[in-house]
């Protein structure tokens, strides 16, 4: 089944080696794109182990299989929180990376910052895109970029926005993971 609007799952401990196999699974611009640089695997690793689930969240999208194909890292710095995104190549044109924009920053409404930002090369036409679409500042040194989003304060719609994207896309990642037992058991017991 295929959603027609990406829903956003808040990722935990549990997802680390799902989030890691997204990275991974990168290509070469892709993760320079996204790090600034092209991370050898074992330093995609590293990132992956030292992020902190407790302090920051992580969104993702999942396709059919429950493979992470996008993801943002909200990483929080006091008022303001920096924005990490990433979207799998043949799950773009989707709007996973819009979706996730948008989750990350009625959370981060509702959680109190002020500021969102973006640093990344100014190459990365699809995060400047995504930036500029979102209304946020952009501010060009050379080869690299910062994107600024001054955040308004939080609503009761705000605040129900949050609450009923989280409960669509946990239900929604609930019936993906009873839709593949489901086609498991019938490969299993399939008649010839």
């Amino acid at each position: 089944m295929r959603i027609s609007r990406p829903l956003p799952i808040r990722l935990h401990t549990s997802h680390r080696t799902a989030l890691a196999e997204h990275f991974l699974a990168l290509g070469p611009d892709d993760r320079r794109l996204r790090f600034g640089t092209v991370l050898p695997d074992e330093l995609v690793l590293q990132y992956v182990a030292g992020m902190d689930f407790e302090r920051d969240e992580i969104f993702a999208v999942t396709d059919e299989d429950l493979r992470i194909v996008g993801a943002v890292h909200v990483a929080f710095a006091g008022h303001a929180a920096e924005l990490g995104l990433s979207v799998s190549e043949d799950s773009r044109g989707r709007g996973i990376g819009n979706a996730l924009f948008e989750r990350a920053v009625v959370h981060l409404r509702n959680s109190g910052v002020r500021c969102a930002y973006m640093h990344c090369l100014a190459e990365n036409q699809a995060v400047m895109h995504l930036a500029r679409k979102h209304g946020m500042k952009i501010m060009y040194a050379g080869s690299e970029s910062e994107a600024y989003l001054q955040l308004e304060s939080a609503t009761p719609t705000s605040y129900f926005v949050e609450w009923l994207g989280e409960n669509r896309a946990n239900g929604a990642e609930a019936f993906k993971r009873n839709a593949r037992l489901a086609r498991s058991w019938f490969e299993l017991f399939a008649p010839g």
